[in-house]
C-alpha cells in the first residue's frame, strides 16, 4: 500500500455524534494511533460555528492537539478572496460563525456573494439582493457544497442547494472553497508539504470525502457511521478506496491489514 503522510479527517459523523456532540466510540484513540503513522489534520465543511468555538469543543474531547490542525473552509476564504478583490458583497452566514468574516464587508454594491450558511431560516425574498447582485457580475462563492447532513436525528438541506439555487437564478458557477475542492486541497498539502497523491482524506459522506479525494487522485475512505446509508459507496464514482465500519479501522487500513470491504465488495447483513 501507498504510504500516505497526511491523514484528513472529517468530523461530523465521524469522529463525533453531531456539531457540539460526543466523540464517537474509539473515535479519540483513532485519532491518537494516527498522529504516529501520518500528519492528521480535522477536514470539515461545517459552517454553523466558528473555529475557536469548534477548536475548543475538539479539544476537550480530546480530538484536537493544535488550533491550526483543525481545517475549516472559511480559512480559505480569507486567504483567497482578498488578493482578488471579493472582500465584500452580500454574506449569509449564522450568526454564531459571523467573527470568521471580520474581513469581509457587507456591501449590497460589493463584487461578492459568499453562501456560508444553511439559511434554513431565510425565505426565498431574503436571497433576492444576493441574486441580484450576481445579476450585474458579482462573484458566487460557498464555503462547501453539500447536499444534506444530520441534525438532530434528521436530514437535512446543507448549504449546497442554496449555492446551486444561487447559481442557477444567476446564471453563474459558484466557486466552492470546502470538500472536495481541489483549492482546498492543494492549499491544505502545499502547507503541510505533501503531494495530493500523499493524502488520504476519510469521512461519513460518499460524494464528497470520499469520491471526491478520489477524483482528486488523493485515497477516500468511506466510513459507516453518522450520514451514510446502506449502499452509499455503489452511488458515486469514481467508488471510494475503500469502505470501513469506523473511523476506528482507518490505522489498521493504513498499515495494509484491515479486512474491511472495499467499494467493489457488496455489504453483508
Amino acid at each position: 500500500m501507498r504510504p500516505y503522510r497526511l491523514a484528513c479527517l472529517d468530523i461530523d459523523g465521524t469522529l463525533t455524534d453531531g456539531v457540539g456532540g460526543p466523540a464517537l466510540a474509539g473515535a479519540v484513540e483513532a485519532v491518537r494511533e494516527l498522529r504516529t503513522l501520518a500528519e492528521v489534520r480535522l477536514v470539515t465543511n461545517t459552517t454553523s460555528r466558528s473555529q475557536r468555538a469548534l477548536a475548543a469543543w475538539l479539544a476537550d474531547l480530546g480530538l484536537l492537539a493544535e488550533a491550526d490542525h483543525l481545517v475549516l473552509p472559511a480559512r480559505l476564504a480569507r486567504l483567497l478572496l482578498p488578493p482578488r478583490g471579493h472582500d465584500s458583497g452580500i454574506l449569509l452566514v449564522e450568526d454564531a460563525a459571523r467573527e470568521e468574516f471580520d474581513w469581509f464587508r457587507e456591501d449590497p454594491e460589493g463584487d461578492a456573494v459568499l453562501v456560508a450558511s444553511e439559511s434554513h431560516a431565510l425565505r426565498i425574498a431574503d436571497l433576492q439582493p444576493a441574486f441580484r447582485a450576481l445579476l450585474r457580475g458579482a462573484a458566487l462563492y460557498t464555503l462547501q457544497a453539500n447536499r444534506y447532513y444530520r441534525k438532530d436525528g434528521a436530514l437535512v438541506t446543507d448549504l449546497g442547494p442554496i449555492a446551486a439555487f444561487l447559481a442557477h437564478a444567476g446564471a453563474t458557477e459558484p466557486v466552492n472553497l470546502g470538500k472536495p475542492s481541489r483549492l482546498l486541497f492543494e492549499w491544505l498539502a502545499a502547507e503541510v508539504g505533501v503531494r495530493l497523491d500523499e493524502i488520504v482524506m476519510a469521512g461519513d459522506d460518499a460524494e464528497f470525502d470520499a469520491s471526491g479525494a478520489v477524483r482528486l487522485g488523493m485515497a477516500g475512505v468511506l466510513v459507516r457511521t453518522g450520514k451514510y446509508r446502506a449502499g452509499d459507496e455503489t452511488r458515486v464514482s469514481p467508488p471510494p478506496t475503500a469502505v470501513l465500519a469506523s473511523i476506528a479501522r482507518l490505522a489498521a487500513w493504513l498499515r495494509g491489514g484491515d479486512a474491511a470491504p472495499t467499494a467493489r465488495t457488496p455489504r453483508r447483513g
